[in-house]
């Protein structure tokens, strides 16, 4: 099976998928108090939640089911990832597509009631987004561009801020987590937005809308070798923590 190739394209893809996380996760927190793809709110909100902290605002049983469904998608995406060839892009446009199909369900969902006090399919909702995340962020750490992780932020901001080379005109992890970092925002505003003045669902339907998109453009990657990004990306991850090879 032939893989794709590591290179600007695929890079852009990524950060669309970043921007319809960023959708995303705009509309699961207002509704659920949970995150979808964020999985580092979600672990601290479980102490909050199991401690009856935060009593009328966290709910466990979200917190849990989201952080549950996570795992099992990146466990069984990464996995099945590992055996067919996490590069192959029948690998990548069949996950994506699974993928992509559960966030339109979710919106489907969302659509049918305002309801927010359906617990049932509050459940479902979450379960579907979560699991499409965990598949998503697995998917995306395969391919070897380690800037971009499509979803979390954190170690973006902190290699960002301790990058030797941060001020160099030619930095390209540079600008592939600037460009991340702003894509996941701007799909952050996009979907508070929707959400506030059209509805949950449209900001929903918009996410898939986003990753729709990618599973498009993954049948035109061009097929071959690496970039030579991805092939030196251990090197300049072990230079940016002072180890040596």
């Amino acid at each position: 099976m032939a893989n794709v190739t590591c290179d600007l394209f695929l890079e852009i893809e990524l950060m669309t998928i970043a921007f319809a996380t960023g959708i995303m996760d705009a509309v699961t927190f207002p509704d659920y108090h949970v995150f979808a793809s964020n999985q580092t709110g979600n672990t601290a909100l479980l102490a909050v939640g199991a401690l009856g902290i935060g009593q009328g605002i966290v709910d466990l049983r979200h917190v849990g089911l989201s952080l549950g469904a996570f795992v099992a998608g990146g466990l069984i995406c990464c996995q099945l990832g590992n055996s067919i060839g996490c590069m192959s892009r029948v690998w990548l446009l069949t996950t994506n597509v699974f993928q992509t199909a559960l966030v339109f369900a979710a919106a489907a969902l969302r659509t049918y009631t305002d309801d927010v006090n359906d617990e049932p399919l509050n459940m479902s909702i979450i379960m579907l987004l979560a699991f499409a995340s965990g598949a998503q962020v697995a998917s995306a750490r395969s391919v070897h561009i380690p800037e971009i992780t499509t979803a979390m932020v954190t170690s973006a901001y902190i290699d960002f801020l301790i990058d030797p080379d941060i001020f160099k005109i030619q930095n390209r992890s540079r600008n592939r987590r600037l460009f991340f970092v702003g894509s996941l925002v701007l799909g952050s505003f996009v979907g508070a937005i929707a959400y506030k003045f059209v509805s949950p669902a449209l900001a929903l339907y918009l996410s898939a809308a986003g990753k729709a998109l990618v599973c498009v453009a993954l049948l035109f990657n061009p097929e071959g070798k690496r970039d030579i990004n991805e092939a030196s990306y251990t090197i300049e991850q072990q230079r940016l923590r002072g180890e040596h090879i």
